[in-house]
């Protein structure tokens, strides 16, 4: 455990085939989460292997990472530890929300670079961005 402990875990060299709900089940028996991200290759919108999940408390995340880190799953090693505070452009995830909001919310696929272009472009054009 490098990095700095949050309820927020970053599980690395998952299957490709592996997608929030599998990742979910997976540290649902640690505690209670809040949601996964899984990141996806922009082309072609496949899983890249990689997961952020949200715990609900930091002594979860701890139990999530001390299953998982340097555990066997589908075949291939998986590392986890805490995730850092993301710097730069936000990467496209999907977003799994809590249970409660599954009955009313379904998941999405958010691409979080869409209005940061549209500012580019804006700028770019001579208008101002607010």
């Amino acid at each position: 455990m490098k990095n700095k402990p949050n309820s927020s875990v970053y599980i690395s060299n998952l299957s490709y085939e592996r997608d929030h709900k599998t990742v979910r089940d997976l540290c649902v028996k640690y505690g209670s989460v809040k949601f996964v991200k899984m990141i996806l290759d922009p082309k072609t919108n496949n899983s890249k292997g990689m997961a952020f999940v949200e715990m609900g408390s930091i002594e979860e995340a701890s139990k999530v990472i001390e299953a998982l880190n340097g555990t066997e799953i589908d075949g291939r090693n998986v590392k986890a530890n805490f995730a850092i505070p993301q710097k730069g452009e936000p990467r496209k995830f999907y977003l799994t929300p809590t249970k409660d909001a599954e009955k009313s919310i379904k998941p999405k696929t958010f691409n979080s670079t869409e209005k940061t272009v549209t500012k580019k472009k804006n700028f770019i054009k001579g208008q101002r961005n607010k």
